[in-house]
Order: C-alpha cells, then structure tokens, then sequence
C-alpha cells in the first residue's frame, strides 16, 4: 500500500556540495536578488566562495541583503528595474567594472498576480510582460556581451509551472510560457560564443511574489503564498522548498550541465502530472 503521510523536505548541507564550475572563480549576478530563490541561490553561491551581485528594484533592501550575505565569497547589491535597458546595461558593468567577468546570470526577477481574460487589463499586460519577459531579454542582452568576450557564460532563467499549465491567471501564465520559448531562442543564438541558456520551472513556490501592480521597492518580505492546492494533492506529498528550486539552479550553472542548453527542467512534485 502507498504511504499517504506527508512527506518531510530533505535538509541540505551546502557545506558539503561541490559543484564543478561553481566556486571562488564564479562572478554571478542574480535578478529578483531580493526575492526568495534569487536570494537564497545568491547564500549558497557565496558559501561557495563566489561574487555575486543581487539586483532588486529596492537599494536600501539589496544593499541591506547583500551585507548579511555569509560564506567566503563576496556580495554586493545592485539596484535596478530589469524592464528598463539602462538599469540592466548598468546592473552589467557594475559588475563588470568591479570583478572583470560575469559568469553566470540568473534571472529570478518576476510579477504576477491578475486574474482571469475577462478581467484583463492593459496595464497588467503591460507591466507583467514588462518584467516577466522584456526585462528577462534587456538583462540577458547586456550580460551576454561581456560572456561573448571571455569565451562563455551560464545563464539560468526561473520560470513557474504555471507556464506548463492552463489556469486562471492568464497574463501571468502567458509570460511564464514565454520564458519557456525564450530559453530556446536564446540557447539558439548564444550557442556560437559557448554560453548555455536554459530554464527552471518551480511549482507551489515558499514566497510572496511581488503584484504586477505593486509601488516599487523590491520583493516583499519572505512569505507562503497562497496556494493553489493542499499538500496532499501534491503526488511527492509536500510544498517545495527553496532549496528544491535553487539545487536543479545551479546544476544548470554547473560543469555538469556544459552539454544542456534550451532545457527547461520543470521542478514541482508531481503537480502538473497529476492535473492532465
């Protein structure tokens, strides 16, 4: 008979992970720094040793976050809009100009909310597909150029399950659709100067997304999300965590993964399987 119980979430110890590619030669910058995956992939990679900026909309919250970063790498906050071309060109050199090369970009800068088509506005049109998938292009342009002149680059795109899955939230499932096609085109036209470019897809995620509406000033604090189904119809039997989503990150941004490029590894236990 199954085990119908819920499910305990693993413990990770990043202390004892070694990744081949990722450690103290790792410049990374990391969109959506200030959100929850952003920031908890932006700990793990300093405790690797590595330097990384995270990028928020708030400078007070990214520079407060960058400090409390622990490990023996370093961090630094950069502020910025990713749906604005000169906020992500200066998120880059900022970079750049402090560290000499940009390794690895992860783009974790999202908006959601809205509602279904006959609620739709043009304003949340605008302002999810604004950061959703115009400032996941703007960013991937202008860090792609210094890749494209040290010989490579890794670049990560977190996209959601709701963009495998028809649901309510039209505008917000469109634009995670998109990511999804994105990568590819991406992986295409990088491929030539050795960069990888693929996607991660996280399902009933631990965090408050920022609304598409919201005043800026960054992520809001750390939160559960409202969700969409209890744990118990979740087929592996529990929420992710996460470090569920920010381990399959940085595989991607891995040696390990030096032969993957378009993927899009979607990580939520099971829940898009079991609503076909």
């Amino acid at each position: 008979m199954p085990n119908h119980q819920l499910r305990p979430a693993a413990v990770i110890d990043w202390t004892r992970v070694a990744l081949p590619g990722v450690g103290t030669d790792t410049v990374a910058l990391i969109t959506g720094g200030s959100g929850a995956i952003g920031y908890r992939a932006a700990e793990v990679l300093v405790g690797f040793g590595a330097r990384v900026a995270i990028m928020g909309r708030s400078p007070r919250r990214v520079a407060e976050l960058a400090a409390k970063l622990p490990g023996t790498g370093e961090g630094i906050g950069v502020p910025g809009d990713v749906g604005v071309e000169a906020d992500a060109m200066r998120a880059v050199e900022t970079v750049t100009g402090r560290w000499g090369r940009l390794d690895l970009l992860i783009q974790s800068a999202a908006v959601g909310g809205g509602g279904p088509l006959l609620d739709v506005t043009a304003e949340e049109i605008d302002a999810m597909f604004g950061v959703n998938v115009r400032g996941m292009m703007l960013m991937a342009k202008h860090a792609a150029r210094p890749m494209v002149q040290q010989g490579g680059g890794k670049i990560v795109n977190v996209s959601s399950v709701a963009g495998h899955q028809a649901g309510q939230r039209v505008v917000y499932g469109t634009t995670k659709a998109a990511i999804s096609f994105l990568t590819r085109q991406m992986a295409v036209n990088l491929a030539p100067y050795g960069i990888n470019v693929n996607c991660v897809s996280p399902g009933l995620t631990p965090t408050v997304l920022t609304p598409f509406d919201a005043e800026p000033g960054g992520a809001p604090e750390y939160g559960l999300s409202s969700r969409v189904a209890p744990p118990e119809q979740v087929p592996l039997r529990r929420y992710g965590t996460l470090d569920d989503y920010v381990g399959p990150i940085l595989f991607l941004a891995s040696d390990l993964a030096d032969y993957m490029t378009g993927v899009d590894i979607v990580v939520e236990g099971g829940v898009s399987l079991a609503s076909r």
